[in-house]
């Protein structure tokens, strides 16, 4: 009787260490699958359930939904000029300002194509570029080229900082 106690006692001990394999194995096929990826896109599944929670319906930012023919007018045009604000107002005062405006997405293009960092922080061999190390925050793989990635990095990252810049002045700068 004594023993079956004992039989009673050890199977949660053993269910419970059987489920935190479990738990283990799972979050290892996890990390291996998206290993550095942080951004997903929402299974097909849940998106039917109610398509319009999950699309952006003004403008897209970023490569999942950059090529969405109803984000495309006129929105990438108010993407487009407020990056093109952000260029002209840093090279405000200079000589040739189109020029300087020119240089300068230049540099920035030429900066997200060679700068590097170490891939080991990033799960990869040697070095990666700053436009790789954004392809892998994606779990899906981009069907974008680098010059697009670079492209698409560059102008949404110039009118997110030009809407908050405008929305500050906008709102706290009011003389």
């Amino acid at each position: 009787m004594s023993q079956g106690g004992n039989d009673d006692k050890q199977a949660p001990k053993i269910l419970t260490k059987t489920i935190g394999e479990k738990f283990n194995d799972g979050t290892e096929k996890i990390k291996s699958l998206y290993s550095f990826a942080r951004i997903y896109k929402v299974p097909e599944d849940l998106r039917k359930l109610n398509e319009c929670a999950y699309t952006p319906r003004l403008i897209a930012i970023g490569p999942l939904y950059q090529k969405g023919e109803h984000l495309q007018k006129p929105m990438q045009d108010v993407k487009m000029d407020y990056a093109n604000r952000l260029f002209l107002r840093l090279t405000i005062g200079m000589a040739d300002p189109d020029e300087k405006k020119d240089k300068l997405i230049q540099e920035c293009v030429e900066e997200m194509k060679k700068r590097t960092v170490k891939a080991k922080k990033y799960n990869a061999e040697g070095e990666v570029t700053l436009v790789d190390m954004a392809k892998k925050y994606y779990a899906e793989e981009l069907k974008l080229d680098d010059d697009e990635m670079v492209e698409m990095m560059l102008i949404d990252g110039c009118f997110i900082l030009e809407l908050l810049y405008v929305y500050y002045h906008t709102n706290y700068c009011q003389v």
